[in-house]
């Protein structure tokens, strides 16, 4: 018999549940979340790559975007239209929502609970032993499933904070490509908008530097979280005794390296990790998220190395009818798609690209 448990409550965990429940009996599923309704450092936006994955319940979403800024550090402005709207989900009501799709569909849900051990054929949960033959680790950059088994192998991460503020917007996202990796700033429902930043460890106190753009503006809210740095080649299954063990969403590193975004890359891994389980094949999400994951990262590598000249010169090249057609049309999450498209209308862009793949150091921006 079937034993599940899956350890971690977000988006990677719930969806993982979800889909298991199609072909497993619900009961024989275990859904294990240490902090109820536990928060994250994202914005939770999502491009119409959602489309084909959920559908997302309108008390959910907080805002609709179809206007996109980019604000180079001389504040030179790329606008784009886009003809299909991002969405702006509120993170912890979508956590709440799929874990009440869980329980609806009898899959046994525990938390606040907390993993302890796993054993050869069983794991120990807030002191009780829970038979298990498959084990997923959905449970963040700092797994325990990844710990307790061995396949905590992704130590590089990111540092991720943001704030809800009170202040009028004009329902655009606001990208500021000069603070650390980046900041944003995200409208969130009337009257308010979420701002934050995403940074390497020693880049210090990004967030608090970006923030006095916003003086005089009321904090509602504050939070952060380490963000794992995508790894190619890191290790997301192994036996651990008689178990299976799988890693997904942020504990298995499969993060847009550009944006910090997991949340669409979660829902494609749920669908193959479901299918390895079922079926009994193997674990193949790289074929799936690697190589859209990978130019994240190649991305990544690139924009680290921009100094504030090149950010003008960038977005100056880039403000024309052709590449803003592209930039309007194709999903951020499909960089296979996007990058070609775009390096075509502006060739100019292979030699930052260059640039960020054979650079010899990185350009860590610390303003």
């Amino acid at each position: 018999m079937m034993n599940v448990s899956i350890i971690g409550g977000g988006v990677a965990g719930t969806s993982t549940a979800l889909k298991l429940a199609e072909w497993v009996d619900p009961k024989n599923i275990i859904l294990v979340e240490k902090k109820p309704h536990f928060k994250k450092a994202c914005s939770g936006i999502l491009t119409y790559a959602k489309d084909n994955l959920i559908k997302i319940p309108d008390d959910v979403i907080v805002s609709k975007i179809t206007k996109f800024k980019i604000i180079s550090p001389s504040n030179k402005i790329l606008e784009v239209n886009f003809k299909r709207p991002d969405v702006v989900c509120e993170r912890e009501k979508l956590n709440e929502h799929l874990t009440n799709k869980c329980s609806e569909k009898g899959i046994i849900v525990l938390q606040p609970a907390t993993l302890q051990e796993v054993r050869a054929s069983s794991i120990l949960v807030n002191n009780q032993e829970i038979p298990t033959t498959h084990l997923v680790g959905a449970d963040g950059f700092q797994s325990t499933v990844a710990k307790l088994t061995g396949l905590n192998t992704n130590k590089k991460y990111f540092v991720g904070a943001k704030a809800i503020i009170k202040k009028e917007h004009d329902d655009a996202i606001e990208v500021y490509p000069n603070y650390g990796c980046f900041a944003w700033a995200v409208p969130h429902g009337d009257g308010f908008m979420e701002v934050g930043t995403m940074s390497y460890p020693e880049q210090g106190a990004v967030f608090d530097k970006f923030m006095k753009r916003f003086d005089g503006c009321k904090i509602m809210d504050k939070s952060g979280a380490l963000i794992p740095v995508h790894n190619p080649f890191v290790k997301t299954y192994k036996k651990h005794g008689n178990i299976k063990v799988y890693l997904a969403g942020d504990a298995a590193g499969m993060v847009k390296a550009t944006t910090g975004g997991s949340i669409i890359q979660s829902f494609i891994a749920s669908q193959c990790l479901a299918d390895s389980i079922v079926f009994n094949k193997n674990y193949s999400w790289r074929k799936k998220l690697g190589l859209d994951l990978a130019l994240h990262l190649i991305t990544r590598k690139f924009l680290d190395r921009l100094n504030e000249q090149d950010w003008d010169d960038l977005v100056t090249f880039l403000n024309n009818a052709n590449s803003k057609k592209i930039l309007e049309t194709e999903s951020r999450d499909n960089l296979k798609y996007l990058l070609p498209k775009l390096v075509l209308k502006n060739p100019r862009v292979l030699k930052y690209l260059f640039r960020g793949v054979v650079g010899s150091s990185h350009t860590h921006r610390i303003f």
